[in-house]
C-alpha cells in the first residue's frame, strides 16, 4: 500500500467514526437527557394545602424530597402568609383571599413554620428522601387505592371537614340564600324548595353551579362526596341542628 492510499484510507476511517460519534451524539444524548428531564418532572409531585379559617390545611404534611406545595388562601376576607422563620428567613408576602405562595423542598428534614400575622397558626412540613414515599406494586397500590376508598367516602367526611362545609353553607351560601338558607338573591334552599330534586341533582348544582346566574361553581372547594353529603343534609333539612 502506497503512502498516498494508506493516507487516503485513514482520513476516510477518521471521518466515519466522526459522523458515527456525531450520530451518537444526535440520536442518543438528546433523547437520554430528555428522558431524564421528563423522569425527574414526573416524579416530583406538587401537593395542596388550602389555608381556611385561620387553618393550614391539612396542618401537617409529609413529602419527598424535590416535591412542591402550594399554599392557597381560600378565606373569604383575611390575609396570611407562610412563613419558615426557624429558616432564618425574612417574612415573606401576606397572601390575599386566592393567591397563592409554592415553595420546593430539596433536603430531606422537618421544617416547622406559621402564619406571620397569627402566630399560632401553624405546620409542619416533613420532608423524607425521594423516593421513600412511592408506592412500588401490587399490595401497595391496591391499598393506597383503598386507603383513598376511605377518605373520599361520604360517610367518613370527618367532623371538622364538616363544620367546614357547613361554615361555608351559612356565611358564603348564606350571603345569596339568605342566612337562614331562606331564600334571598338565591331561592330557598329549604327542604321544601328542594323537594322536587334528587340529591344527586342538587350535588351538581353545588359544584358545577348554574351558568348564566350568579350560582358560581364551589367544585374547587367541595369534592363530589362533599358536595352529595351536603346535598343530603339540605334535602334532609338537618344543616340548621349541626351548626
Amino acid at each position: 500500500m502506497n503512502l498516498a492510499c494508506g493516507s487516503g484510507l485513514l482520513a476516510a476511517m477518521i471521518k466515519s467514526v466522526g459522523f458515527t460519534l456525531q450520530m451518537i451524539h444526535m440520536k442518543i444524548i438528546p433523547p437520554l437527557l430528555l428522558s431524564l428531564m421528563v423522569s425527574s418532572a414526573l416524579a416530583a409531585t406538587t401537593h395542596e394545602i388550602e389555608i381556611f379559617k385561620f387553618k393550614f390545611l391539612p396542618a401537617e404534611i409529609t413529602i419527598e424530597a424535590g416535591d412542591t406545595i402550594r399554599w392557597t388562601n381560600k378565606e373569604k376576607r383575611q390575609y396570611h402568609s407562610v412563613w419558615f422563620e426557624q429558616l432564618g428567613e425574612k417574612e415573606p408576602d401576606y397572601l390575599f383571599p386566592g393567591d397563592f405562595y409554592e415553595r420546593t423542598f430539596d433536603e430531606a428534614g422537618d421544617l416547622p413554620y406559621r402564619c406571620g400575622p397569627h402566630p399560632k397558626m401553624t405546620g409542619m412540613v416533613h420532608i423524607t428522601p425521594a423516593g421513600d414515599n412511592k408506592a412500588s406494586t401490587g399490595d401497595s397500590e391496591a391499598g393506597a387505592q383503598q386507603q383513598a376508598g376511605k377518605v373520599t367516602a361520604a360517610d367518613e367526611i370527618d367532623e371538622p371537614r364538616r363544620a367546614e362545609i357547613l361554615y361555608i353553607l351559612k356565611h358564603d351560601c348564606g350571603s345569596c340564600h339568605g342566612m337562614t338558607l331562606q331564600g334571598g338573591v338565591g331561592p330557598s334552599l329549604k327542604p321544601n324548595a328542594l323537594d322536587k330534586l334528587t340529591v344527586e341533582q342538587v350535588a351538581v348544582t353545588i359544584n358545577h353551579g348554574r351558568p348564566g346566574t350568579p350560582m358560581p361553581p364551589w367544585k374547587p372547594f367541595f369534592s363530589e362526596q362533599e358536595a352529595n353529603w351536603l346535598a343530603q343534609q339540605l334535602k334532609q333539612g338537618t344543616v340548621e341542628h349541626q351548626e
